[in-house]
């Protein structure tokens, strides 16, 4: 018999010893299979992600390996009760270590599912990207729960403005996590980011992400509630999970109500919601007088926390493009005209270009670019780069 109290936190000390930024994921693998975490059949796809398959079901599973690090170093633990952290010379990796021991958890008890350890989550869901978009998901699976979430208490219901699972599963699966002697207060949560779920909401119709403990993650000051991690993990084995009900329709898209408020520019304060025009004199600056006007909304949540943000929007404090120093060109196509990018890291557009390129674009998804994966302030290669999609959008 596993003792759950023993087992959670000494797999999670070992998940973290060390950080795993995009490019090591298959280390972390390696070792988690060697200590016998993980068994030696996993399955890895062509995009570099693991998966396992246990019994019949029709739920994913999801985490990802990958950690927001610029490289692979040791980690030094600081143990305050029932909290881990560093020493504060590198980040914890919690995110998301704490979400893969729950799935090998999960695991080691048998639980019916589909299990995916996901690569590259924190530079952009590169590898749940493309198993979205190449991969046989459509009809087959009617959930994927990503345990990938800060605090306590999220059940995710919206991730960057949109709906990615009913009210009606979210209901039932708070209750089901709440329903153990475990001391849970899941609810409801339409404040969600963006994570590996998020890439299969055109696939699966509830996609959700779950609260795992971790707080301050992608900084130094990362750390983890390890009671909870082991409640977690605990409640797990007794959720009732292919019974969860089915509700989301995947055609429909669904996305956030807002308040309108004018803004006197774009970007303005991104506190404020409003609407942009786009001004003809420039072609790239905004203002409230122009010819081409598009109404878009802004969510104030993604900046309540700076810890939460700094990843998300890049620039000096981001990690995200890190080290890529890979010179070359990348042409964008804009409306049947070719435009050079050509950038000392020009890697960091290669997947957006493969997801977005030659389609017209949603608001929703522009300003999931924005807001994730480009630093507009800071970097006019990603400005330019993002004009480039806004004239794509407007046009």
């Amino acid at each position: 018999m596993i003792n759950v109290n023993e087992f959670i936190p000494e797999l999670f000390l070992k998940l973290t010893s060390k950080t795993y930024p995009h490019g090591s994921e298959d280390i972390c693998l390696e070792e988690m299979v060697s200590l016998g975490y993980l068994p030696k059949d996993i399955s890895k796809d062509t995009h570099g992600n693991y998966f396992y398959k246990i019994g019949e079901s029709r739920t994913i599973f999801a985490s990802h390996l990958d950690t927001v690090s610029n490289k692979h170093e040791p980690v030094k633990h600081v143990l305050d009760g029932e909290t881990i952290r560093t020493d504060g010379t590198t980040t914890l990796g919690a995110d998301d270590k704490a979400g893969v021991s729950v799935m090998i958890w999960m695991m080691k008890h048998n639980i019916p599912g589909t299990y995916y350890f996901f690569i590259g989550e924190e530079v952009g869901c590169i590898g749940s990207g493309l198993a979205a978009k190449y991969g046989e998901f459509k009809g087959i699976y009617d959930r994927i729960i990503s345990f990938d979430r800060r605090g306590t208490t999220s059940i995710i219901t919206h991730q960057s403005w949109a709906r990615c699972c009913s009210d009606e599963f979210a209901d039932a699966f708070c209750s089901e996590l709440n329903k153990s002697d475990y001391k849970l207060n899941y609810i409801k949560d339409d404040g969600g980011v963006y994570t590996d779920s998020a890439e299969f909401v055109d696939l699966i119709p509830e996609c959700t992400n779950v609260s795992v403990g971790y707080y301050s993650e992608h900084t130094k000051s990362e750390n983890q509630d390890m009671r909870h991690l082991v409640n977690l993990a605990s409640a797990c084995l007794l959720v009732d999970w292919e019974n969860l009900p089915t509700k989301r329709d995947t055609s429909v898209y669904e996305g956030k109500s807002f308040k309108t408020y004018s803004t006197a520019s774009y970007p303005a304060d991104w506190d404020n919601y409003g609407t942009r025009t786009k001004r003809a004199d420039t072609g790239s600056s905004w203002s409230r007088t122009g010819t081409k006007t598009r109404d878009v909304t802004y969510y104030q949540d993604w900046y309540d926390n700076s810890d939460d943000i700094m990843m998300r929007n890049g620039g000096k404090k981001s990690t995200r493009r890190g080290n890529q120093k890979k010179k070359g060109k990348t042409y964008f196509d804009n409306g049947g005209n070719l435009v050079e990018i050509s950038t000392p890291n020009d890697k960091q557009y290669d997947w957006l270009l493969s997801k977005y390129n030659g389609i017209k674009l949603k608001e929703r998804e522009l300003e999931v670019i924005r807001e994730q994966y480009l630093d507009i302030e800071n970097n006019d290669y990603d400005k330019f780069f993002y004009e480039c999609l806004v004239e794509q959008m407007l046009d």
